[in-house]
């Protein structure tokens, strides 16, 4: 027979659940027993409450778990599949709402740019027109004939120059 303190051990094995079954049978024989110490009386009640509380597994139990984690398992894909149709669908209206904006832009630059055509009476998309506005061009080429004036003057100053050096 075991000792109080053996038994004590065994118990605190037993409730954490590292019992073997043979020191299972140990602590079943011992609490059946009549030579009990009294300070293990109570655990004799938990333990023989344990023991007896046996419960038996109804026969479909594993069939019936098994269904219940299938549908979670379909569950938690339908969800993932939710989840990346709210993805997509908030990834196709920013690009919808982009495009938008980006047609709206180009629809205001074309009345923007046929407004100019009405109002200065000019077609700003011919590529042999550089100025939008007469007086803009008129004052740069005033300017360039300036310029260039001023360039052969330069050079008939400096032929004439030239040539009086030739001359005495």
């Amino acid at each position: 027979m075991k000792t109080t303190d053996e038994i004590r051990l065994l118990l605190d094995r037993f409730y954490e659940g590292k019992t073997t079954e043979a020191e299972e049978r140990v602590l079943k024989d011992y609490f059946s027993s009549k030579d009990i110490a009294p300070e293990l009386a109570f655990e004799r009640v938990m333990f023989e409450g344990l023991v007896r509380s046996k419960t038996t597994t109804p026969n479909d139990l594993e069939h019936r778990l098994e269904q219940q984690i299938n549908q979670w398992n379909r569950l938690e894909l339908s969800t993932k599949r939710s989840q990346k149709l709210v993805n997509l669908r908030w990834i196709v209206g920013v690009a919808a709402s982009m495009t938008l904006l980006f047609v709206i832009g180009i629809g205001i630059y074309q009345q923007q740019q046929q407004k100019e055509e009405l109002q200065y009476g000019e077609v700003i998309n011919n590529p042999q027109d550089t100025y939008r506005h007469p007086k803009d061009a008129y004052a740069k080429t005033r300017w360039a004939l300036k310029k260039f004036a001023q360039s052969i003057n330069k050079g008939l100053e400096a032929t004439q120059l030239n040539n009086e050096n030739k001359t005495e």
